[in-house]
């Protein structure tokens, strides 16, 4: 199952970048909805190959994670691949500037399932598959509205 979305961002490519770069946010972010995360190796920086290991809980049920950074085209593109208990999960997000102060921010997430129990879990997403389009949109704006505030205090605005 695929979910797409985008947005374009009042800020330039490097700073978006940076921004979408910054995983420690994304694993904050995680916690809160009740996920144990660990970088694996304690990594400062993300870079290809880099992993994390925890848990998450999905259907009531908490599931290993593991997840790792595949592929790093810096400052245009990155592709997190993991695998919750028995769901894989392809995570791509690509930057294309569109002028020097615009930035459109693409999102794909990619989710098949190995188990019984992960289809029957992707059943249930395909029902609610506008809930899972507004939270990648959430998440979205949450990382893009702090690229644009940051471009609009460095601009002086």
């Amino acid at each position: 199952m695929k979910f797409k979305v985008s947005r374009d961002l009042d800020a330039p490519q490097a700073l978006v970048w940076t921004h979408f770069m910054d995983f420690a946010r994304f694993e904050t972010d995680m916690r809160r909805q009740g996920a144990t995360l660990a970088r694996v190796g304690d990594w400062t920086e993300a870079t290809k190959d880099v992993e994390w290991r925890g848990a998450v809980t999905l259907g009531g049920k908490s599931n290993p994670l593991a997840a790792k950074i595949t592929q790093l085209v810096a400052p245009r593109a990155y592709t997190i691949d993991s695998q919750i208990g028995g769901m894989v999960c392809h995570y791509e997000i690509s930057l294309v500037s569109l002028s020097e102060t615009v930035t459109r921010v693409a999102l794909v997430l990619n989710l098949s399932a190995k188990t019984e129990t992960a289809r029957i879990f992707l059943m249930t997403l395909k029902l609610t598959r506008g809930l899972v389009l507004q939270r990648l949109e959430q998440m979205l704006v949450r990382q893009g509205s702090a690229a644009e505030t940051e471009w609009q205090h460095r601009k002086g605005g």
